[in-house]
């Protein structure tokens, strides 16, 4: 029997959300257009529906840039 195919390989890359510190797949990355930071799925989209329209074309911009908070 051959060895696995590397296509189906998981990761091996990691980050960490720069909100939570959550470690997450790279994969998964996800960064502000706006801010520019580097943030886990809940941070940000912050729900099924926003990572929906994100997926089929809207702008990712965290929960903080869409309610205009400041750092």
């Amino acid at each position: 029997m051959s060895s696995p195919f590397r296509v189906f390989r998981r990761s091996e890359l990691w980050t960490q959300c720069e909100e939570c510190k959550l470690t997450f797949d790279l994969s998964r990355l996800g960064a502000c257009a706006r801010c520019r930071r580097v943030l886990c799925n809940a941070h940000l989209h912050g729900s099924f529906v926003r990572r929906l329209l994100v997926d089929l074309g809207a702008e990712a911009v965290c929960i903080k840039c869409r309610e205009g908070v400041k750092e």
